[in-house]
């Protein structure tokens, strides 16, 4: 069994409230001047979402050391990265204003943690370090308590906060002990939570939780109102066998996660409170336990269940799950559709396997969703011919950098998927097949350097979602430099227009930092690091830092639009780079009709505005390098989604200070053009410039300092 840090992405039903997108897409970005344009709700919710997707992730870090990834408004996945060495289950809860994550590696202490401890969403409102009290079981307990700083104590009592530093030695205690004796020393760690007062009457319900044998057991019940979610949705801590919550009367889903040698997740889809009572969740009901059989040997990596019931004024939803692998059984309750009178259930499995090796060189993910019901049976043979082939390089240098790659791969059905991913040694390469329900589409990021213990990394790539062709192939690179800025093309999954044009307004969505794949695109960690602005007829229309994203209200008269794009790459291991853009596109450059729901008033079509994007085929290194001498490469200057002629390209290059040369340049295609490159021997570093312009007057000019250095 290998063991290796691992990431799980679970896409389901969004969790933000439109507030919370108008909220963020209302707000002007880092830096912009002047106050943003009124924006339409669904042109609100859009850019924010093109914002979140193109900014590097939100990570949360748990006490146990795990490090959620919230979801972001566009993309609503929330994500996990796995303390290394550890194979914990988990069980997740996506309820109206909560993620709770919980891992199976304090299932022996669970009611010694405060819940909160392990609400994504709600320790992303508060500080980096998370303030606790700590109750001591005696008062000779010891006073370091793992996963807690301790700032203070008396007597019983002590005060302290949760680092990445205290999780992380939380982490590594758990690797070799059980939670109970870790924590031996402690009742309790609570997180100051809001007091929430009900508006409605209240009835105690006592929770009675049993095991697969039977048994009375711990573990976390949750129970959500399918009348109207708004009403109670909660968890509730069980401690031996027993449980209480306070609910107002109405029609419940109640389910549990229950850990140990057997993952269970028991479901009683209709309980009735009208007054005081109890109530039993049997993991004994939990009969269904998925199988796949694959063409090649593999071990399970993960298997991941989500059942999401949705309330009968189909205003709310909650999505329970549970994800485990590495030889524990999963089980779910099988519900059929008849048992459900209140609203609505479906459910879906996803399967990741792994070839059985340390570093391994495929992957097969499956994903299936099931409407209207839990199965009881969920076994799937799929055969060669209903998968894609898809194969994989990933660029970069764990040598120079001392740090690791996190590769991520996943897939994603119609209503739930799933993202594993792993430390791994770059360069490197890896085959991956995908299938399972029609619709099924990838899923895909990559960080080319990565450091757990203090969550932070370099060369942040995502990749847009893909459907799946069952029997068909291709391949992908990540990471090939030289990195520069793009533009995203408009997709069902990620409806983000690059730059598009509707009435007075001009909609940019162009992420900093990407690679030579068209269908990935860059992501932004350090906002300092980019820097633009947005101007026509010399009028400026906004200016600001990080990711350019934002709706612009264009002046009136025809003077074209002149964007400027200053991004400085770091590489771990490496000299940044950067990379200069300027481009001027006459306004009446339009090209292909876009979907409404990409354009910037969200409810009728709109056109793609030709600006001019460059990508690079050059065989750069993994370390930076070209060999000296005439070496081969391309480039590509695309107009966006426009169907105009590209006229005229001047490739040139130097090397340190010296003198521009020219670089012959020969078309290969309408929008493709080979290059030979001076490499001369001891150039030292070199600086690339890209001039270009089409039929519809559109032109860009691109330069890239750093773009390779001469190998000795």
């Amino acid at each position: 069994m290998h063991r290796r840090t691992t990431v799980h992405t679970i896409r389901t039903t969004a969790l933000l409230g439109v507030s919370a997108l108008l909220a963020a897409a209302l707000t002007a970005p880092p830096g912009a001047s002047g106050a943003p344009p009124t924006l339409a709700p669904a042109a609100a919710a859009t850019v924010a979402a093109a914002r979140a997707d193109t900014t590097a992730p939100r990570h949360v870090r748990l006490i146990t050391g795990d490090v959620v990834t919230l979801p972001s408004a566009g993309h609503p996945a929330p994500g996990l990265v796995r303390a290394p060495g550890s194979r914990a289950t988990y069980g997740i809860a996506r309820m109206p204003g909560h993620l709770y994550v919980v891992p199976s590696s304090v299932g022996s202490a669970l009611s010694r943690l405060d819940l909160s401890l392990f609400d994504a969403q709600t320790l992303a409102t508060r500080p980096a370090d998370t303030p606790v009290t700590v109750t001591y079981a005696s008062a000779t307990s010891p006073t370091a308590v793992p996963g807690v700083e301790i700032r203070s104590r008396t007597g019983l009592v002590g005060k302290g906060v949760v680092t990445a530093k205290s999780s992380a030695a939380l982490a590594k205690a758990l690797r070799t002990r059980p939670a109970s004796s870790v924590l031996a020393g402690v009742r309790g760690i609570t997180a100051a939570t809001p007091v929430v007062t009900p508006t409605f009457p209240m009835h105690t319900v006592t929770v009675r939780l049993l095991d697969t044998k039977g048994a009375p057991v711990d573990g976390l019940a949750i129970l959500v109102n399918v009348d109207d979610m708004r009403r109670a949705s909660v968890g509730v801590p069980v401690v031996a066998g027993e449980g209480r919550a306070s609910l107002p009367a109405g029609n419940y889903q109640a389910a549990a996660f229950t850990f140990g040698d057997v993952a269970a997740l028991p479901i009683v889809p209709e309980v009735s409170v009208t007054g005081p009572r109890s109530l039993t969740i049997d993991a004994r009901t939990a009969t269904t336990r998925p199988r796949v059989l694959l063409p090649q040997p593999t071990e399970e990596d993960i298997t991941s269940i989500d059942v999401a019931r949705t309330d009968a004024r189909g205003t709310g939803s909650a999505v329970i799950g549970m994800a485990g692998g590495g030889g524990v059984p999963l089980f779910v309750t099988p519900v059929d559709a008849a048992a459900v009178r209140h609203g609505r259930i479906d459910s879906s499995l996803i399967s990741v396997h792994d070839q059985p090796s340390p570093t391994p060189s495929y992957q097969y993910f499956l994903g299936y969703d099931f409407v209207g019901s839990v199965p009881r049976v969920m076994r799937f043979a799929p055969k060669t011919s209903d998968l894609e082939q898809v194969s994989m390089r990933y660029r970069g240098s764990t040598a120079r950098s001392g740090r690791q790659a996190l590769v991520e791969n996943g897939i994603m059905t119609r209503s739930s998927g799933i993202g594993v991913g792993f430390s791994r040694t770059v360069p490197s390469r890896m085959t991956l097949w995908y299938g399972g329900s029609p619709g099924v589409s990838t899923l895909g990021s990559y960080v080319a350097s990565y450091d757990w213990e203090t969550d932070t990394g370099s060369e942040y790539l995502r990749g847009a979602s893909r459907p799946v062709t069952p029997g068909a192939s291709r391949s992908e690179e990540w990471n090939r430099r030289p990195s520069h800025p793009s533009f995203i093309t408009p997709t069902a999954v990620d409806p983000y227009c690059g730059a598009c044009i509707q009435g007075g307004q001009l909609l940019l969505t162009v992420p900093s930092f990407s690679d030579n794949d068209e269908r990935h695109w860059g992501l932004v960690d350090d906002p300092a690091r980019v820097a633009w602005t947005v101007a026509s007829g010399g009028t400026q229309l906004g200016a600001g830092d990080g990711p350019l994203v934002g709706i612009f209200d264009l002046p009136t008269g025809t003077a074209p639009v002149v964007v400027t794009h200053r991004e400085r790459m770091r590489r771990l291991g490496f000299p940044d780079s950067t990379t200069s853009t300027t481009w001027s596109t006459p306004r009446g450059a339009l090209g292909q009709t876009v979907a409404a729901e990409a354009c910037p008033d969200g409810t009728s079509t709109c056109r793609s505005l030709g600006m001019l994007e460059t990508r690079y085929d050059l065989p750069v290194s993994d370390t930076g390098t070209l060999p000296a001498g005439t070496v081969a490469g391309r480039v590509s200057i695309r107009p966006f989604l426009s169907g105009a002629n590209v006229t005229s390209v001047a490739v040139d290059v130097r090397y340190g200070s010296g003198a521009w040369t020219s670089v012959p340049v020969t078309p290969t295609g309408p929008t493709t053009f080979a290059l030979r490159l001076p490499v001369p021997p001891g150039g030292g570093v070199a600086t690339l410039r890209v001039r270009a312009s089409d039929s519809a007057r559109s032109s860009v000019t691109q330069t890239i300092a750093g773009a390779w250095t001469v190998a000795p």
